[in-house]
């Protein structure tokens, strides 16, 4: 768990009523996809530190750094260099990593989000199948439509993978996350009023938010109940989501 004590965002009350939901929109990191583990892995192992029994523990690094940047007191604009010096922090911690060692971590964990995360993928299948309408949009780096693709996701248009209405990445739009105007395009797609979307990610600074400036539903997903101190919605996962909208 993260600390409690420094809280900067305040979110009242649950954000998300299956009964109202007619159209589901997603993150893509922390909810398709994580940041690679190995080169992680490889550094622990360079500075002679346990590697975690479990890979798990990396998806639970990264949940813990993002309810560390919930909690903390920090300037909302993911660009800024001292951004993700929060998220580090307690990454870091969850591997027992000492903190004179710390430093060395951060070069390692700047890696690409390509560690897929299969169950929550397969739940979106099943989700897709029973016809809601679906729609992506993602504080990317110009490739969500090609990773969403090559990871087996979802894809505009007709194919081999499940149809979706729109995939917004926020470097082509050139506007991000927790800008309610990211959102727009994909709910013109959907065509459908913004409170009867919902919105999925895994950070309340930019996914939590956003969505609900953009006048929409949001649930946040917390696998590992770091953000219990919060009131929104949360989900521990997409087959949860699957549960409550059948």
């Amino acid at each position: 768990m993260c600390d409690t004590h420094v809280m900067t965002i305040q979110i009242s009350g649950p954000t998300f009523d299956p009964s109202t939901t007619e159209a589901v929109v997603f993150d893509i990191g922390g909810v398709f996809t994580y940041p690679r583990y190995q080169p992680v892995q490889a550094k622990l192992t360079e500075l002679g530190l346990p590697l975690p029994d479990d890979v798990v523990s990396y998806r639970i690094a990264h949940h813990a750094g993002v309810c560390a940047l919930s909690d903390a007191k920090r300037p909302t604009e993911e660009s800024n260099p001292d951004f993700w010096a929060v998220y580090d922090q307690a990454y870091a911690q969850v591997l027992q990593v000492p903190e004179h060692s710390r430093h060395q971590l951060r070069v390692a964990m700047r890696t690409r989000w390509d560690w897929v995360h299969e169950k929550n993928v397969a739940s979106f299948h099943q989700l897709a199948k029973t016809g809601i309408p679906l729609a992506v949009v993602s504080n990317n780096d110009g490739s969500a439509p090609e990773q969403m693709s090559d990871f087996g996701v979802c894809q505009v248009g007709v194919g081999d993978l499940p149809e979706v209405a729109a995939i917004v990445d926020s470097t082509l739009e050139g506007v991000s996350k927790p800008d309610p105007a990211i959102f727009q395009p994909a709910l013109t797609a959907l065509g459908l009023d913004p409170a009867k979307v919902l919105y999925i990610g895994d950070t309340v600074h930019a996914d939590v938010v956003g969505a609900l400036n953009a006048g929409m539903q949001v649930a946040q997903l917390d696998p590992f109940e770091h953000h219990a101190h919060y009131e929104h919605s949360r989900l521990v996962d997409l087959q949860q989501l699957v549960t409550a909208l059948s």
